[in-house]
């Protein structure tokens, strides 16, 4: 169980690793929402989209590992953040900007981050 928890938080991680340039390209807002802003609703909603995500991210991390041609990884990365992009579009009750700004609370506030390592392990 804890070795469970452990690699979901290192997934959750990982996930806030890509933030930046999914933050980028979502134009997020200048200030981040307060904790309070974030529902038990939206954590479920995020959890939704984030297994999305990182589907998508095992998906794409393998073909950019194997590839050496830079050309080709770009257009790799590219696509890759076109599918995170759709993906958390379709998930229910959440779309880019507030994904990218409950990931951005979840990395400053440990409550609301344990909260979504708790609700990916259910």
């Amino acid at each position: 169980m804890m070795i469970q928890k452990h690699m979901s938080a290192v997934a959750l991680a990982a996930v806030m690793a890509v933030a930046a340039p999914i933050g980028a390209f979502a134009q997020t807002q200048e200030t981040a929402p307060t904790v309070a802003e974030v529902s038990s609703d939206e954590v479920d909603a995020f959890v939704v989209a984030y297994r999305d995500v990182q589907a998508i991210d095992a998906e794409y991390g393998s073909q950019m590992a194997d590839t050496t041609d830079e050309a080709e990884l770009q257009a790799l990365q590219q696509e890759a953040q076109m599918a995170i992009s759709d993906a958390v579009e379709a998930a229910p009750e959440i779309d880019m900007d507030r994904f990218v700004e409950i990931l951005t609370v979840a990395q400053a506030d440990p409550e609301i981050g344990a909260e979504i390592v708790e609700k990916l392990n259910e």
